[in-house]
C-alpha cells in the first residue's frame, strides 16, 4: 500500500488501476482472476475475493517493472502493523502472491530469508524503504532458482525477502498481491 496514509488517494487510484488493468488484459485471461481460481483450488472451504472497504474496492493488483541496475531492499510486508488504518489489517494471516510476466536477462533473483519481522527490527528500518542488510546478514537464506515467466511466487511476507540487482536490458517484469485470510470466515481476500 503505496498510499497508507491518504486513504482517498489509494481507493481512487485503485479504481484507476483496476481501469488500467482491464485494458493491459483485454482479450486475454486476466491473470488475477487465474490467481483467484488457483487460490481457490489450494483453500477449497475458503471464499475468494477483492478486498473491500465500505463501498470501495482495493486495488486488484500492481505491476512492477524492475530495470538494469534495480534491486528491492531487504524488507517485509506486515498489513496488520504498516496498514492498521484499513479493514484489511483485521486479517489473521498475510500471504504474497507474485506472478512472473517477464524475467531479466540476469539478477532479479528473489532472495528469502529464515528471520521474521519483530517489532523491535524497526531499529533497522531505512528511511525511504526496507531495512538495514545487519538485520539479515546472521539468517539463513534461500535463492529462489530458476524463475520463469508464468511462475506464481507465494510466500509468507512477514518473512525478510528481497530482489537482486538487475543486471542485462531486459526488465524484470511481476504482478503482485497480497493475500489475507480470515481463519473463522473461511474468507481470503486480495489487494495491492
Amino acid at each position: 500500500m503505496a498510499h497508507a496514509t491518504d486513504k482517498g488517494k489509494y481507493f481512487k487510484d485503485s479504481t484507476e488501476c483496476r481501469i488500467t488493468l482491464k485494458e493491459i488484459f483485454c482479450g486475454i485471461t486476466n491473470p488475477v482472476l487465474q490467481i483467484y481460481e488457483a487460490v481457490g483450488r489450494m483453500f477449497p472451504d475458503h471464499s475468494v475475493s477483492l478486498a473491500r472497504e465500505f463501498q470501495y474496492d482495493y486495488s486488484q493488483a500492481v505491476i512492477r517493472i524492475h530495470e538494469k541496475g534495480r534491486s528491492v531492499p531487504v524488507h517485509k510486508d506486515n498489513v496488520k502493523y504498516e496498514g492498521r488504518e484499513y479493514d484489511v489489517s483485521s486479517i489473521d494471516h498475510q500471504l504474497s502472491c507474485v506472478l512472473h510476466l517477464q524475467e531479466s536477462e540476469s539478477g532479479g533473483d528473489l532472495v528469502l530469508y529464515n528471520r521474521s519481522w519483530k517489532k523491535d527490527d524497526e531499529q533497522f528500518r531505512n528511511i525511504d524503504f526496507g531495512y538495514s542488510r545487519n538485520l539479515t546478514e546472521s539468517s539463513q537464506s534461500y535463492r529462489a532458482p530458476n524463475l520463469e515467466a508464468g511462475d506464481l511466487v507465494i510466500i509468507n511476507p512477514i518473512y525478510y525477502h528481497e530482489v537482486t540487482r538487475i543486471i542485462g536490458d531486459v526488465p524484470r517484469i511481476t504482478l503482485g498481491m497480497f493475500l489475507g485470510f480470515y481463519s473463522q470466515k473461511r474468507k481470503i481476500v486480495a489487494w495491492a
